[in-house]
C-alpha cells in the first residue's frame, strides 16, 4: 500500500513540476526572437503573407519575428525542419495547402501534419484561376473541358501534388477531358510556359497572374473559389458556370509543433485573432491579393483535415501515383 502510495505521490508531484514548467515558459515567452519558417522562396505568396503577419506579431511581443525561407521538396524540408525543432514557441511554420497535399501525395514524408503540429490560425487565402494562352480556340471552361474531351490538353501548375496540380485532375474527372500535369518548380516558371505557349493553359494563383490576363497574353477563363475576385471582377467563378467542381483556393496558415506548451499555443492564437482583425493587417493583406478569411485554432485544424480528405479522394479517383 505504502509502495503504491509513493507511486502516486512520485506521479502526482512529475505533473505538477511540468505543469509548472510549462506556466513558466508562458510567463517568460518570447524571451527572444521568434523564428517563422517559410518552406518557399523569398517573395512568393507565402513570403509575402507571412511577412505582413509576423511584423504585426512582433509589434504586439516587443519581439523580433524572423522569416526564415527554407525551399525545397515541395514544402516539406521546412515542415520537417519545424516539426523535429524546439516545441518552445519560438519556431513556427508559415504553411499553405502542402500540408494537405503532400501526405497523400509524398511515400517518404517524414512528418505527420496532423501530429505533428498543432494549429495556430489561417491567415490568408489566394485565388486559383485557369487561364488559356490566346492560341488555344477556347473562350470559356466549358469550351476547354469539351475540348479536352476531344484531345489531351496540357496544363501547367506549380508543382506535383500541389492543389492546383490536384483541382485540375479533379476538373477532368467530373468532365471526363483528358488533361495532363506538367509540373514545374514553383508558379513563376510555370507562368512563363504558359504565356511561352509552351502548354495550353495553366491553373495557379491569380495575383502573379493579373499583369498577363491585362496585357492579354493569357485568356482567364474562371476562378476556383466561391466567389469572384475584386482583383479580376471580369472572370466567372466555377460555381457560377455550372461546372460542378467545389470552390477551391489556396490558404497561407500558422503551425506550432504538436509539444508547444499549450498556453503558449493559446496566447499565439490569441494574438492571431487580434491581428486578423486589425484594419490595416487586413488591408495590406487585401492590397496584396490575399483574401483575408481567418479561421483560429481547432477550426483551421478541421479545415486542414478536410482538405486532408479531400485531396485523397481525388488521388485514388484519378489513379495519381504516389512520389
Amino acid at each position: 500500500m505504502k509502495r503504491s502510495f509513493s507511486r502516486v505521490w512520485r506521479a502526482t508531484l512529475c505533473c505538477a513540476a511540468v505543469l509548472l514548467a510549462s506556466s513558466a515558459t508562458a510567463q517568460t515567452w518570447p524571451d527572444r526572437p521568434i523564428k517563422l519558417v517559410v518552406p518557399f522562396s523569398a517573395g512568393g505568396g507565402a513570403d509575402v503573407a507571412a511577412r505582413t503577419y509576423g511584423d504585426k506579431l512582433s509589434s504586439l511581443l516587443g519581439q523580433p519575428v524572423v522569416i526564415e525561407n527554407k525551399p525545397g521538396a515541395s514544402g516539406n524540408i521546412g515542415a520537417e525542419l519545424v516539426a523535429r525543432g524546439p516545441a518552445d514557441g519560438h519556431t513556427l511554420l508559415f504553411g499553405n495547402e502542402f500540408l494537405a497535399t503532400n501526405p497523400v501525395m509524398f511515400q517518404n514524408i517524414r512528418y505527420d501534419s496532423l501530429k505533428d503540429f498543432v494549429p495556430i490560425a489561417k491567415v490568408a487565402s489566394t485565388p486559383v484561376a485557369i487561364a488559356a494562352h490566346p492560341s488555344l480556340p477556347v473562350k470559356s471552361v466549358q469550351e476547354l473541358l469539351a475540348l479536352g474531351r476531344t484531345r489531351a490538353l496540357n496544363y501547367a501548375s506549380p508543382g506535383v501534388g500541389t492543389g492546383p496540380h490536384l483541382f485540375g485532375q479533379l476538373m477532368a474527372l467530373g468532365s471526363g477531358a483528358k488533361f495532363n500535369n506538367i509540373p514545374y518548380r514553383g508558379s513563376a516558371p510555370a507562368m512563363a510556359d504558359a504565356v511561352g505557349g509552351q502548354v495550353d493553359f495553366i491553373i495557379s494563383t491569380l495575383t502573379p497572374m493579373m499583369v498577363y490576363l491585362q496585357s492579354g497574353k493569357l485568356h482567364g477563363l474562371a476562378i476556383t473559389g466561391g466567389k469572384r475576385s475584386t482583383h479580376a471582377p471580369d472572370i466567372p467563378t466555377l460555381t457560377e458556370l455550372g461546372v460542378v467542381s467545389p470552390p477551391y483556393a489556396v490558404w497561407y496558415g500558422v503551425m506550432a509543433p504538436a509539444a508547444t506548451p499549450q498556453p503558449v499555443v493559446a496566447r499565439l492564437q490569441q494574438l492571431s485573432a487580434q491581428i486578423l482583425k486589425d484594419p490595416e493587417v487586413l488591408a495590406k493583406l487585401r492590397n496584396a491579393g490575399y483574401d483575408a478569411e481567418s479561421s483560429i485554432g481547432d477550426t483551421f485544424g478541421a479545415e486542414l483535415r478536410a482538405d486532408i480528405e479531400r485531396w485523397q479522394r481525388v488521388i485514388q479517383d484519378a489513379k495519381i501515383p504516389k512520389e
